[in-house]
């Protein structure tokens, strides 16, 4: 059989691939930090981390800090270049007041600033709860979990402390970046303070560095709803996948009730964008390296040592997420495969009885394998990492005296940091890079990996659970917990052709070279600008003038209301017979049909039934069924000669279509748990508010589907309205009901009408067309796109809107 090129690190290298130089990734990066500062406009850029990126040292009564190396440095660096820069964030422990002021203004001199936090409370809210509750949570560890109520008191301090010190530096106009599961309160504290303060055109972004759990295992966490009701408050929120982003938005959805688009979130009227930001490296630093004396030199002895042999390199953070067991036992199965296929061949090559053939010349002994596995120690005063720590121990000391030899360890464990040069030199001699993350939210060792092999083309092995499985299309995805799947891949990796090594390496350097750490934070500075100018257009529809309205109302002889009623006079109910108007409600209603001169008329979807036992005694007129059934107001019908009683639109033909439609919205009620059908004199409308959100809404564009096929030619509507499905007349709607009601009145020179959804839409749009040379006062509800004039942002403030009208 032909041998490998590449069987041993002493045969000859493959040619180098030309890769972009440090100059070129830095104008690319430079090129991408400039356009973010453009679209700022000037700016200025506030990144929020649970820790400054300095160490602070103490020289008598001086102080003085170096940079800490870190991936939020190397990603904002390019911008820093390009744009005014402030970090806050803790500086690493307490310091009393006479320290803190010379902190503070070193820090100052260099754009930074610090949150202090007791040593108690950095403690709980660090290690006990952001550590202890959000970290195992995040990597689908639930059961590592330990909830107490003074770690998240102390979530709570921590991130209030946060707000406060970001409330004193941060000025109208300036884009705030809080990173990470650390400061998941600390978007809705720092909004409500700036709000307060006349600072609302302050931009906010959020990304999490790690995975978001599904919702179904988000949901176990006891202050769910706080810590999601805390992040919606930024404007754009940033994730590593989609996968990630898709499971936050499922938990907004179930956990929280909220309107959810593939990229967005509407919370309580005001939209939050979601996006996918995939962080990278710096591969200049990484290709530089190699160049340097140390790296060379390192590199040639690590050649040397391992002449021969095959290497795979394993970096990680000795963490229960990092899968490293799972790695030691794929590697086990490896070898012993191995040794299998050699007793095999060296079966066969055995001599027979007599009279046999000469015997054949023994096989030759297997390549040997050897796994550098550097494990970088973390928290190692927790019990659980210590046990992690005795497993991985026995693991590789039970392999190496299985498989090991005077000659031969397979397995060389580090279990402490390595230096960079080091780990440059490791990347660089390596066959393999295996990786098998049993959850992680990026995993950069993949990158940089990569980043060192423009030389030898070496083969990633990454695990599916790792996001950078996403990105990195050229590496050897397996699942981390089938030790078999695992074994096989690497066996096929060190097999693995030249020419295809090549090839997969071309792929995975272009993307690693592109999709830097500063192109990825160019890219979120760029989204959240943005983001922003669009919400900052929306945020042009003003509230709506309650004085002006008072004074155009009380200077009209006659008025006209206009209002919906599920989610403007009443909240949505999951249930109707739940949706029954509160005694403010009906005290404001009553004023205002005493008023002189006053046409008040509540538009709504709820049946005639419905609505009058709802609205008895109460002087209103009220359209029923979206319109289909109306009447006046009993005193104006009087007084204006007006038809009394209930009135309709014109209704189809062919009364037996329900015939058609009633079965089929049953039998989706039969399939559907939490959904209900509910008959109404002219429609039929299925609910499904009560349902898993998803499949409701999977349910429902089915629904409709069959439905237009049912109906096909007939005078009828299928309307999509909020959580339902209804069937009704066509031409029947608000608009249709509204032009009916304005034909009947005499002349008014006061109108103004309110509603939450769709459908009032084009009624804002006709009183806009009908009524524009009077006091026009539309209003939606919840600031949104709308053709209405105004908003008002929530039921309460529509009911304290008409009682003071009629104050």
């Amino acid at each position: 059989m032909e041998p490998s090129s590449s069987t041993a690190i002493s045969t000859p290298t493959p040619t180098p691939t030309p890769t972009p130089t440090e100059t070129e990734t830095e104008s690319q990066t430079d090129a991408a930090a400039a356009a973010a500062a453009a679209a700022m406009g000037g700016a200025r850029l506030i990144v929020v981390s649970n820790r400054l990126p300095v160490t602070l040292e103490q020289k008598g009564s001086d102080w003085s800090f170096k940079l800490s190396s870190g991936g939020l440095v190397s990603a904002l660096s390019g911008l820093k270049r390009e744009m005014s820069f402030t970090w806050v964030g803790w500086p690493g422990k307490d310091f009393g007041a006479e320290d803190r002021a010379k902190i503070d203004r070193l820090l100052g001199e260099n754009s930074c600033s610090a949150v202090y936090l007791d040593d108690e409370t950095a403690e709980q809210y660090y290690n006990g709860f952001a550590n202890s509750i959000l970290w195992p949570l995040f990597h689908y560890h639930p059961g590592e979990m330990m909830f107490e109520e003074a770690a998240w008191g102390a979530y709570q301090r921590a991130n209030a402390a946060f707000a406060a010190a970001l409330a004193a530096v941060v000025e109208e106009g300036d884009l705030v970046w809080i990173q990470d599961y650390h400061l998941m309160l600390l978007p809705r504290m720092l909004r409500e303070l700036l709000d307060g303060s006349g600072r609302g055109g302050v931009k906010i972004g959020w990304f999490l560095h790690t995975p978001f759990p599904s919702s179904e295992l988000y949901r176990i966490l006891p202050v769910r709803r706080q810590i999601l009701e805390g992040v919606l408050a930024a404007d754009l929120l940033g994730f590593h996948t989609y996968d990630y982003a898709r499971h936050f938005l499922s938990s907004c959805t179930r956990i929280l009730g909220l309107a959810t688009t593939g990229d967005a979130v509407d919370a309580a009227g005001r939209v939050v964008r979601v996006g996918t930001f995939p962080i990278g490296i710096d591969p200049g630093k990484f290709s530089e390296a190699l160049r340097t004396d140390a790296v060379r030199r390192r590199l040639g002895e690590l050649e040397r040592r391992f002449a021969g042999e095959r290497v795979v390199v394993g970096v990680d953070r000795l963490d229960y997420i990092k899968g490293v067991p799972q790695k030691l036992l794929a590697f086990e199965q490896f070898l012993s495969q191995q040794q299998q296929q050699q007793q095999q061949q060296q079966g066969a090559g055995g001599g027979g009885g007599e009279g046999a053939a000469a015997p054949a010349a023994p096989a030759a002994p297997a390549e040997r394998v050897v796994l550098v596995q550097v494990a970088v120690p973390s928290r190692g005063d927790v019990e659980e990492y210590r046990q992690l720590i005795g497993s991985v121990n026995e693991l590789v000391g039970r392999i190496n005296g299985r498989f090991g030899t005077v000659e031969y360890t397979p397995i060389h464990f580090l279990h402490r940091s390595v230096a960079f040069a080091e780990l440059v030199a490791l990347y660089a001699v390596a066959d393999v890079c295996l990786i098998t993350s049993t959850r992680d939210g990026m995993n950069l060792v993949s990158y940089e990996y990569v980043a060192t092999q423009a030389q030898r083309h070496g083969v990633l092995v990454l695990s599916e659970f790792a996001g950078a499985a996403q990105s990195l299309d050229g590496a050897l995805i397996v699942n981390a917990w089938n030790i078999e799947e695992v074994a096989g891949a690497l066996a096929h990796a060190l097999a693995m052709p030249a020419a295809q090594r090549e090839a997969s390496f071309r792929t995975l350097h272009r993307y690693v070279a592109r999709h830097t750490a500063a192109a990825w934070g160019a890219g979120f500075i760029a989204e959240l600008t943005r983001v922003c100018r669009a919400a900052d257009a929306a945020a042009l529809l003003p509230p709506l003038p309650a004085p002006a309205a008072q004074a155009a109302f009380r200077a009209a002889a006659r008025r006209l209301l206009v209002l919906d009623y599920d989610g403007t006079l009443s909240a949505t109910r999951t249930i109707p017979e739940f949706a029954r108007p509160s005694p403010l409600a009906l005290r404001a209603l009553q004023r205002l049909a005493d008023a002189p001169g006053a046409l008040v008329y509540v538009v709504s979807g709820r049946t005639r039934a419905d609505m009058e036992r709802w609205f008895r005694g109460v002087g209103v007129g009220l359209a029923a069924e979206h319109g289909l059934f109306y009447r006046h107001p009993p005193a104006a019908a009087a007084a204006l000669g007006l038809a009394a009683g209930w009135l309709g639109l014109p209704a189809p033909a062919d009364p037996l279509w329900r015939d058609a439609v009633l079965p089929l919205l049953q039998h989706y009620a039969a399939r559907t748990p939490g959904s209900f059908v509910e008959l109404k004199e002219a429609g039929v409308t299925w609910h499904f508010r009560n349902a898993d959100p998803e499949f409701g809404e999977w349910q429902a564009s089915e629904l409709r589907a069959n439905l237009e096929r049912v109906l096909a030619h007939r005078p009828l509507a299928i309307v999509c309205a909020n959580k339902a499905v209804e069937v009704r007349p066509a031409r029947v709607d608000k608009p249709a009901a509204v032009r009916a009601i304005v034909a009947e009145l005499p002349a008014v020179d006061f109108v103004l009408a309110a509603g939450d959804g769709r459908a009032d839409e084009p009624v804002f749009a006709y009183l806009a067309q009908e009524f524009a040379h009077v006091p026009l006062f539309t209003a939606t509800v919840g600031r949104k796109p709308t053709a209405a004039r105004y908003y008002v942002q929530d039921v309460d403030a529509v009911l304290s809107l008409l009682a003071k009208l009629t104050e």
